[in-house]
């Protein structure tokens, strides 16, 4: 999602050319001749804010999703809790706020915004309602709260528009996305530093041997190589699958360790026996 903003503003930039004027490249070989093209341009830039608003949600239920794959950084029982949801993503958000305290009231307010204004949009005859929370926010917001501050935002109109069923402004759709990065980098902060490593990297490890079974046997042999070299080597592999220097805690050092001490047979019997 860190692009959308960027990318939105371009497809915005290049309507605004085309109600200034600009033709159709002969590329395009579709029929295109609207009998008003400020009406067309206006038609689109709302229909471009709308899907960036359903790809927004969609981009955040497949982070949320894919938090729950193995390698899991949900603790054990927040996972069960996520996989009750199935493919609610407003379900997945009211699970992950009730869990963490982590977010800003700011944050948890705009990602409910986003949520239920795109499955209104979306979904045929949804009348998705804001938490009460979200609506306390909304209601009481300081005058000296980012959003005014910063963002220049009407709340009382964006909320009209969001009541009403009409589409957000292109100010509203960009905070909203902001708001909703800002949230995932909370959440991504607090599984990451809370996950069990030890298991973590277990779990890795098993993914990477049950989808490329030789070529992780040949790695783990690591022929001619001593004990540090194993636990660099190690990192590394890890490293190339989404952890970096500073993931590890005194669990993952054990881990390691633990590992570069082992025979390749010993790690694959390690790892395929706590997946089984």
């Amino acid at each position: 999602m860190g692009q959308a903003n960027h990318f939105l503003i371009t497809i915005l930039i290049g309507l605004d050319a085309v109600k200034n004027g600009a033709k159709k490249e002969e590329e395009f070989n579709a029929c295109w001749n609207p009998e008003s093209i400020e009406s067309s341009v206006s038609r689109s830039k709302k229909f471009a804010i709308n899907s960036a608003l359903s790809w927004s949600v969609d981009n955040l239920d497949m982070y949320l999703r894919l938090c729950n794959r193995e390698p899991k950084l949900y603790p054990e029982e927040e996972s069960i809790e996520i996989a009750k949801t199935k493919h609610s993503v407003y379900k997945k958000f009211n699970c992950i706020i009730n869990n963490h305290t982590v977010f800003s009231e700011i944050q948890k307010a705009f990602v409910d915004l986003l949520i239920c204004w795109r499955n209104n949009m979306v979904h045929f005859d949804a009348e998705n309602q804001l938490l009460q929370s979200s609506q306390n926010y909304f209601k009481n917001i300081p005058k000296d709260d980012v959003v005014i501050t910063k963002y220049h935002l009407n709340v009382d109109e964006m909320l009209e528009r969001f009541h009403n069923g009409k589409s957000p402004t292109f100010k509203e759709i960009t905070t909203m996305i902001s708001m909703t990065i800002h949230f995932v980098e909370s959440l991504d902060d607090v599984l990451i530093s809370n996950v069990n490593q030890k298991v973590y990297l277990r779990a890795l490890l098993y993914k990477e041997y049950h989808e490329n079974t030789e070529k992780v046997t040949e790695f783990l042999r690591f022929k001619n190589c001593s004990i540090e070299k194993k636990k660099k080597k190690l990192k590394q592999f890890f490293i190339t699958r989404g952890t970096n220097e500073d993931f590890y805690n005194d669990d993952g050092i054990d881990y390691i360790d633990t590992i570069s001490a082992m025979s390749a047979s010993e790690i694959i019997e390690d790892i395929t026996s706590h997946q089984n």
